[in-house]
């Protein structure tokens, strides 16, 4: 197997569509060789941009990765929930390894600049003991230079946490190589589709080739997840997860803390469709605030579970250990545990309670401004845990051929999100609140004689409030609905803005995309942004026989 050619040969090598190539790419996309075909142009493209910004002569290989499409388990996978996403798209980076520690980036899109570093010079002399706390400095210290939203902070974050990795006693062991870069993507910015993790994957991936070490998947899956936190953000690992391990024609199932992974081929005759809302949602702006303070309301909750129920504090480790099975409890119990946590809390009230772990309470409120109104704990605390059910359930509904099933949970799964319903003909915000009466009737319910009650009072049926939707998705997501033939819609991604997904029978697609371009597209002049998502192959580095 050979990967790594001049430029120039790669040129010739896409230019004459030659079958290794080709062979190869049906790995990653599938066996339709149209559709293989329409794809070479955007390989090309990296190419000549490499040749161009470096030399034809250079010789380099090709990283590859992609986004995802999450279709159930959101918002979770850092809490250790399990995620089902196809992928979709690529960005590639073609690489020529260097011979001392700096890394040139040039990226086929203009709007992306120039940029380089060293590796050495961007890291302390001494071990950081705290990547965490690490990260976090650092992200004040390029808000306060206004350099936050740079792109090239993904490919940073993926380099300099390998590097971390491999620091003992303030020695880089081994110092890495650095690498010129020519960078293209097509998973679009700002739409819920991972492309940011996209890049922290694919830097590892030409790090750790242009360096000669090696990580199993599960590694590379789980130290993207950290190398993410230089960007500011506090999120999960399962997008990177599903970035590595996601195969064409596929679903994967994938769990946290170990990572685990399950593929089911994509049902035949359905469908994920994504349509783009045009409303960025980028995580280097204010965004990010908001996704910072969802979680923090999730690791809020957890330790006020372990401080009020001692009893089961060791069997908490992570927001998904709050179900029956892994306390031995009855879902009525979980309501009851529920309503123990506060409505809403401010950070007065939980530095209080919270007296004894002063510098957990330090780390979480380091990630986000103060919430005025308090942290909406109980409400996000049932989503997750609801969440963390829905998705383990659709593994049951997949095997046994449930499609419908599985729609209808990714469809309760947005309800936790929404942010906006329909009152009278009129679109009014949506409040959801969780007061003890609510719960005093599910932990009822969930206990009584009544099958039809105990069966609508299950956990996993329950929306919570996570409340990361938006006015613009909502709509989109009922105008999906309301065609015949949809299963199930939701947000993708972190939310506030982005895509929605819709899981359709294979021959409504085209009915899904014009019920959004009438409805929502049209009216506000917005560009008519839609796919149908195969799901593609997950990253790695391209090699021919």
């Amino acid at each position: 197997m050979n990967d790594i050619r001049p430029v120039s040969e790669w040129q010739n090598i896409f230019d004459g569509e030659a079958s290794a190539v080709i062979d190869r790419l049906h790995e990653i996309y599938g066996n339709d060789r149209d559709a293989i075909r329409a794809r070479l142009p955007f390989w090309r493209r990296v190419l000549d941009c490499f040749a161009h910004e470096f030399s034809p002569d250079a010789s380099v290989f090709i990283a590859r990765a992609c986004g995802r499409v999450n279709l159930l388990g959101m918002h979770i996978d850092h809490r250790g929930g399990a995620v089902n996403p196809i992928a979709v798209g690529d960005t590639l980076f073609v690489v020529e390894p260097r011979d001392d520690d700096r890394v040139e980036i040039r990226n086929v899109d203009d709007v992306y600049p120039a940029r380089s570093f060293s590796i050495g010079e961007e890291l302390p002399a001494k071990k950081i003991c705290d990547w965490d706390s690490w990260t976090m400095d650092r992200y004040q210290e390029r808000v306060d230079a206004g350099t936050s939203a740079d792109w090239s902070n993904y490919v940073r974050a993926g380099v300099l946490y390998l590097q971390h990795l491999r620091t003992r006693n303030g020695d880089f062991d081994p110092p890495l190589r650095g690498m010129n870069v020519a960078v293209a993507g097509n998973v679009r910015p700002a739409s819920g589709l991972s492309s940011s993790s996209s890049l922290v994957v694919a830097a590892m991936e030409a790090c750790l080739r242009v360096n000669g070490l090696e990580m199993s998947p599960s590694e590379l899956a789980a130290a993207g997840q950290y190398a993410e936190w230089y960007v500011g953000t506090r999120g999960g690992g399962g997008d990177h997860a599903a970035i590595k391990f996601c195969r064409a024609g596929h679903l994967a199932h994938i769990g946290s803390f170990p990572v685990t992974v399950e593929l089911s081929p994509f049902p035949a005759d359905y469908v994920a469709v994504l349509l783009n809302s045009s409303i960025g949602a980028t995580k280097t702006a204010g965004a990010r605030n908001v996704f910072n303070q969802r979680v923090a309301g999730y690791e809020l909750g957890l330790l006020l579970l372990r401080k009020r129920f001692p009893e089961y504090a060791d069997r908490m480790e992570h927001l998904r250990d709050v179900t029956p099975e892994a306390l031995g409890v009855d879902e009525g119990e979980i309501y009851r545990m529920l309503k123990a946590l506060p409505e809403v809390a401010h950070r007065e009230d939980l530095s209080r309670e919270l007296a004894d772990v002063p510098d957990e309470l330090e780390r979480i409120y380091r990630s986000h401004e103060p919430l005025p109104e308090g942290y909406r704990i109980r409400q996000v605390c049932l989503y997750g845990i609801a969440e963390c059910l829905r998705s383990e359930r659709s593994v049951e509904l997949l095997r046994e051929g449930d499609i419908a099933g599985f729609g209808k949970l990714i469809t309760l799964s947005h309800e936790g999100d929404r942010m906006t319903h329909v009152v009278d003909g009129r679109r009014v915000p949506l409040d959801k609140p969780l007061p003890d009466a609510e719960l005093d009737r599910l932990i009822a319910d969930v206990r009584g004689p009544d099958p039809a009650r105990r069966e609508a009072a299950r956990l996993y049926r329950q929306p919570g409030g996570y409340d990361a939707s938006c006015e613009e998705l909502d709509i989109m997501v009922d105008l999906a609905l309301g065609v015949d033939g949809v299963l199930g819609a939701a947000l993708v991604g972190a939310g506030l803005g982005g895509c929605i997904v819709a899981l359709t029978e294979r021959n409504r697609a085209d009915d899904v995309i014009a019920a959004v371009e009438a409805g929502y597209w049209r009216p506000r002049g917005l560009p008519a942004i839609a796919e149908v998502c195969p799901g593609v192959g997950g990253s790695g580095i391209l090699t021919l026989d």
